[in-house]
């Protein structure tokens, strides 16, 4: 692959286009912070794209590192050539898409889809992704050890390793061992057993089973143990049955006892029901008589008392609510009169008065604020101004200058500002509105050719078709077979030629809405541009015509003009302000001086003032307080009504409550009697609910209930005919009753013993034949998965020393390789290192002159900066190399690679680059050190002239 030309129209520091001659050396010469090492980073995104990831770059994402400076469009454009075509990649970052064009302009970008938004066309053309690129063929400075991690378990985990190896593999004939070990070990971590139910590592599988396997034999030795123990229970029950027949016949003896003790225990209980029930007829006859008390309320008594109390409470407060209103009337009169004599002078004056001197006061006051406030504004505006460095005299020119435009020229300065903010909106949204009209242009005529290519294809199918029919006729072949073909073509005509219409007339109505958005679009933009030349021919004219070189001078004397009026004008409205606060406090001052005249004068301040208007009102409250006197006590009457309203209601209270008492009041008699006449009434009631609650339902509780007396009749009646059927002779001779307490005791032990041996019993043989014959199958199953799984093992074990075999083979191939060709680069630039030698993890050893080979970590702090890089340089060359055999060769894109070298050693090294690698790889070099790269191609002037391109990025760079 070649690199043929990069334009950016905006990439971190980058602007402009540059054309790479592939059959040179490129070399970009330009100062620090240039964008030489931009350059290079552009050309990767260009192949690759930028990561937008912020789980990787948690600080600043490529995409965002790589903005351009200045603003603008995120774009850029790379052209390379490929073994058979030449490509045009286009990316825009700051709308992520991505655009590949062929040589004859045709879209391609489908072919280099590696995802869902991801293009990575480097990797397609190179076979490397974007982190194999950087290590091998991006050399940034400082960056030349990069090629190889430090870690070796980043070695191992490092893709480059997989591409040496697959490179090797694939050129040698065999197969990738990294890869298939890995495959091995995922395999035999992720062992599916579905015994165990789970994924497990297949040692951890085989040891499982051989514990579950274990478990399970153990458990079927418990289950024949437990069916041999229970033998000696089975004899145990059926000794025990013969001992309870044997009981049971001599608990027949007490059958006859115990009937007569039940005969006796009913007749009892019979007896005692009765003499409860008389008691209980006694108790109902009582509650009967008391039921005419039972009516009043439990609370009627402690009412009754509550309501006598409060009524003799509200006669007394009326009394003394009479005598209280005659001592409070007389006090308060005398009272008033003395304020209104201290008060005399002011009872001319009416409630506006009092007001108006409020207001005057308030109207005072804010007057002195206002001005006390303005005055310090005024003042320390003045002070600003004079900080601020305003002359007078400019302050005078620029007046002059400006004071005398018309209206129309102040209103084309003033609007310059939003004339240019607006152009630049509308015209953005105008680009974007272009934008959109042609991609969809563009998806339409897609559409449409997608829809064509069939109708085409059958279409001359079918013409072709035709022609066949047409010659077989002419040759008078079958009949059959040319009606067939001609058939076949009026077929592929009927359906070609109408997809071929159909797909010519897709989206007409939305192409020809796009055409018209375009058209509006760019004629708007052209208003847009003729106003924008209007404003600046006026605004030149204008300058002109005022005495100023240019537009951008006027403009800036109209801004410190605009800025000095702006400031200057909060100082004369402060000194307004203060004009009309003197006149309204003269104003003031003169109306509150007529107005206290008649009052005897005095001062004319807000406190005085407010305290003439509070005399005033004290004299009109005192006033109205002596005429509204006498109904000031109408408290006193409406106090008098509610405390007889309040005796009336109690006195009604308590006639009631004699009424639910079943008493008629008589106001004659004390109430004290009526209160001893209801307790009694009171003490009835209680008598008849205790009755009704408590004693009737204990009562009513000890009497067996009718349907368990009747039972209990016919069950004597029952007893009493069974031992009258008994015959004397044929009872059995009654037992003692301690032998039949040993006998029932007897029975309930074989009883318990026996329910305790038949669960034993009945779960050992019930366990037995339910799991024994499970269990066997899943030791069977068991043993067979753990032999399955020892042999997957054994199988994984064969494999894996197989393919190390392999694997110590293909090593071999890609490090003799590497060995050779670092040692044979090194020598050209002509470093001391004698020895290289890789390792199967990449990591490499060296050995310098005729000292010992030291690994690459000792190595690199025993060598000098500039060997060091060498070093490095050789080995992502000798890599770049290795993957670009049999395939397309990988450019090289080196940022100062020999900044650490010293003279000799750079122009033998770039002697190098130009004579031996240039032939194979392009090579593009960016430097900062002009002077020691003019030198060099002093020194070999022929062979730069002729194999050496000179690229500055200083014209095409903007800061």
């Amino acid at each position: 692959m070649k690199l043929l030309r990069l334009k950016a129209a905006g990439f971190g520091p980058l602007q402009g286009e540059w054309r790479f001659d592939p059959s040179r050396v490129a070399v970009l010469v330009d100062d620090n912070e240039r964008g030489k090492s931009s350059l290079l980073a552009a050309i990767a995104a260009g192949l690759y794209g930028l990561e937008n990831d912020r789980r990787t770059h948690r600080v600043l994402t490529p995409l965002e590192r790589w903005r351009p400076w200045g603003g603008g469009p995120y774009r850029l454009e790379l052209e390379v050539e490929t073994a058979d075509d030449r490509l045009t990649i286009v990316r825009d970052f700051e709308r992520g898409t991505v655009e590949v064009w062929n040589r004859a302009g045709q879209e391609v970008t489908d072919r280099f889809r590696a995802g869902r938004d991801d293009y990575p066309v480097g990797k397609f053309l190179l076979g490397l992704d974007a982190d194999e690129f950087e290590k091998c063929a991006l050399v940034r400075q400082g960056e030349l050890d990069a090629v190889v991690p430090g870690d070796e378990r980043l070695r191992r985990q490092s893709t480059l390793h997989a591409r040496l190896e697959s490179a090797a593999d694939t050129r040698g004939g065999d197969t990738n061992a990294t890869e298939a070990l890995a495959v091995l070990q995922q395999a035999a971590d992720a062992y599916t057993c579905e015994e165990l139910g789970s994924t497990l590592k297949v040692e951890t599988a085989i040891e499982r089973l051989r514990v579950k396997e274990g478990v399970l034999e153990a458990d079927l030795h418990a289950l024949e143990r437990g069916l041999e123990a229970v033998a000696a229970p089975l004899e145990e029950l059926a000794r025990l049955a013969e001992e309870e027949r044997a009981a049971k016949d001599g608990l027949r003896a007490l059958e006859r006892a115990r009937k007569e003790a039940d005969a006796a225990e009913a007749r009892m209980r019979l007896a005692a029901n009765d003499a409860v029930k008389l008691e209980l007829e006694r108790l109902r006859a009582e509650a009967a008589g008391l039921a005419a008390a039972a009516a009043l309320p439990p609370t009627a008594e402690a009412e009754l008392r509550e309501t006598v109390a409060k009524l003799e409470e509200a006669r007394r407060n009326l009394q003394n609510l009479e005598a209280r209103r005659a001592e409070e009337s007389a006090r308060a009169r005398a009272a008033v009169e003395n304020e209104i004599e201290e008060l005399r002078p002011y009872l001319g004056c009416s409630a506006e008065d009092a007001d108006r001197f409020v207001a005057l006061a308030a109207e005072l006051r804010r007057v002195s604020e206002e001005d006390e406030r303005l005055r310090t504004d005024a003042f320390r505006l003045r002070d600003s101004l004079a900080g601020k460095g305003h002359e007078p005299e400019r302050i005078q020119f620029l007046q002059g200058r400006f004071g005398g435009l018309g209206e129309a020229d102040q209103k084309l300065v003033r609007g310059q500002a939003e004339l240019q903010l607006g152009f630049q909106t509308e015209v953005a949204e105008l680009e974007r509105a272009r934008t959109e009209a042609t991609e969809t242009l563009r998806e339409i005529d897609a559409q449409r050719h997608a829809k064509r290519v069939p109708g085409w294809a059958i279409t001359a199918l079918g013409i072709g078709t035709l022609a066949a029919g047409a010659v077989l006729l002419a040759l008078r072949m079958p009949v059959p077979l040319w009606a067939a073909l001609l058939g076949a073509g009026v077929v592929g005509l009927a359906v070609g030629l109408p997809l071929v219409s159909a797909g010519s007339n897709a989206r007409a109505d939305d192409r020809e809405a796009a055409l018209r958005k375009l058209s509006d679009a760019q004629r708007r933009l052209n208003q847009l541009r003729s106003q924008r030349a209007e404003s600046e021919v006026g605004l030149g004219e204008l300058s002109r015509r005022l005495g100023y070189r240019d537009a951008v001078e006027l403009m800036r004397d109209w801004a410190e003009y605009s800025r000095i009026m702006e400031e200057s004008e909060p100082v004369l409205r402060a000194q307004q302000q203060l004009e009309l606060l003197r006149a309204r406090r003269t104003a003031a001052t003169a109306e509150a001086r007529e107005r206290l005249e008649p009052l005897g004068g005095g001062p004319t301040d807000p406190r005085s003032l407010e305290a003439v208007a509070q005399r005033i009102r004290a004299a009109l409250g005192a006033q109205k307080k002596l005429g509204d006197l006498d109904q000031h006590w109408s408290w006193i009457d409406d106090e008098r009504r509610v405390i007889e309203a309040a005796t009336a209601g109690l006195e009604q209270r308590g006639a009631a409550i004699l009424e639910m008492a079943g008493l008629a009041h008589d106001p004659a008699v004390p109430w004290a009697t009526w209160i001893e006449r209801v307790a009694k009434l009171a003490r009835g009631g209680e008598r008849h609910r205790t009755l009704l609650e408590e004693v009737i339902p204990a009562a009513e509780k000890r009497l067996i209930p009718e349907k368990e007396e009747a039972n209990l009749r016919a069950s004597l009646a029952a007893l009493d005919a069974e031992l009258a059927a008994l015959p004397a002779e044929g009872a059995p001779p009654a037992l003692r009753p301690e032998e039949a307490r040993a006998l029932a005791e007897r029975i309930e032990q074989v009883r318990a013993r026996r329910d305790e041996l038949r669960p034993q019993v009945d779960e050992a043989t019930r366990r037995y034949h339910e799991d024994h014959p499970r269990l066997l199958a899943e030791l069977e199953r068991v043993r067979a998965a753990r032999a399955r799984a020892e042999r997957f093992r054994r199988a994984v074990e064969v494999a894996r020393e197989t393919i190390q075999s392999v694997a110590t083979e293909t090593h071999r191939r890609w490090a003799d390789w590497l060995n050779e060709r670092v040692a044979a680069l090194l020598a050209g630039v002509g470093t001391q290192v004698e020895q290289v030698r890789f390792g199967e993890d990449l990591d490499f050893s060296v050995r310098a002159g005729d000292g010992p080979q030291l690994a690459r970590g000792r190595a690199v702090l025993q060598l000098s900066a500039g060997a060091r890089d060498q070093l490095h340089l050789a080995v992502r060359i000798a890599v770049s190399e290795y993957l670009s055999r049999g395939g397309a060769p990988l450019p090289l894109l080196l940022d100062d690679p020999f900044a650490t070298s010293d003279d000799d050693r750079a122009r033998a090294g770039m002697r190098l680059l130009i004579e031996r690698l240039s032939a194979e790889h392009q090579i593009v070099i960016a430097t900062c050190h002009r002077g020691r790269h003019r030198a060099m191609a002093d020194a070999d002037a022929g062979l730069w002239d002729a194999r050496v391109q000179w690229l500055e990025l200083g014209a095409s760079v903007r800061a």
